[in-house]
């Protein structure tokens, strides 16, 4: 799965890139949201898009917007609708989704990302916050998206609960070849869970680099507003402060490992 933008121009937005389901990409940068608006291709840009080799036009736009589904920040509840099969119900109708078995689409949703039907039936404020993120992932699903979006997926979501999610979106990349994009402003998260990413600024692809490679630029980020994770922090401390060589590390049990090593 590819997508590339060339020449994207709209709302005094101007960038080129391509994305690839070979790497979970992240996004950052204060005007990240724009972009995802941009990204979720409800109306065509100025410039050239192409979704595997086929270019986007006004006849087949509508089709591969279908493929692209955008989980937002939570769960929206809309007030006359009470369980999580009556939410997903209303999505199936509202984009017309072509689906020959809705209950059995349903249920496989709900498993694909680690929970039991039994929940169809569960009213959506009963939920916990990391049922509630899994659910809002299954609704995503329904379509058999292409491209998923995710803004800002673990807020609120423990360190176990985060892991659990990441499992199921490395799951979607790795064995449904999903392209899977995450935005937000938590640098930490961004550091340990993708593989390319997109520093955004002034309406522009500040940086767009291998993760691990454009997190360890730790002055040229920090000057230009990023933030930095902690653990990259850490390592570049010691070794511009203490000239201890360690290396860079996503796992902060290998840069412990490298510690005992060299200290």
């Amino acid at each position: 799965m590819e997508i590339k933008l060339e020449n994207i121009r709209k709302n005094d937005w101007e960038f080129s890139t391509s994305l690839s389901s070979d790497d979970i990409v992240g996004i950052t940068g204060s005007e990240y949201e724009e972009l995802l608006e941009i990204l979720r291709l409800e109306e065509l840009p100025e410039g050239n898009i192409t979704i595997d080799g086929i270019l986007l036009n006004p006849e087949n736009h509508l089709e591969y917007y279908k493929r692209i589904s955008i989980i937002e920040k939570k769960l929206k509840k809309i007030n006359y609708l009470n369980t999580v099969k009556e939410h997903m119900d209303y999505v199936i109708n509202y984009y017309h989704l072509q689906i020959k078995n809705i209950e059995k689409k349903e249920k496989d949703s709900l498993r694909i990302v680690g929970l039991d039907e039994s929940l169809l039936n569960r009213n959506i404020t009963t939920l916990s916050r990391s049922e509630r993120k899994k659910v809002d992932l299954a609704i995503g699903l329904l379509s058999n998206p292409d491209i998923i979006i995710l803004d800002d997926p673990f807020r609120f979501l423990d360190n176990k609960s985060r892991k659990r999610m990441m499992m199921i979106l490395k799951k979607l990349k790795e064995q449904f070849h999903k392209l899977i994009i995450i935005a937000t402003l938590d640098e930490e998260v961004l550091y340990q869970y993708t593989d390319k990413m997109l520093f955004l600024k002034n309406k522009r692809i500040f940086l767009e680099t291998d993760t691990k490679e454009g997190y360890e630029r730790v002055d040229y980020l920090k000057r230009n507003g990023f933030q930095v994770p902690e653990r990259v922090l850490f390592t570049y401390k010691a070794i511009k402060r203490k000239k201890v060589k360690i290396e860079y590390h996503k796992d902060i049990r290998d840069i412990i490992k490298d510690v005992y090593k060299h200290v």
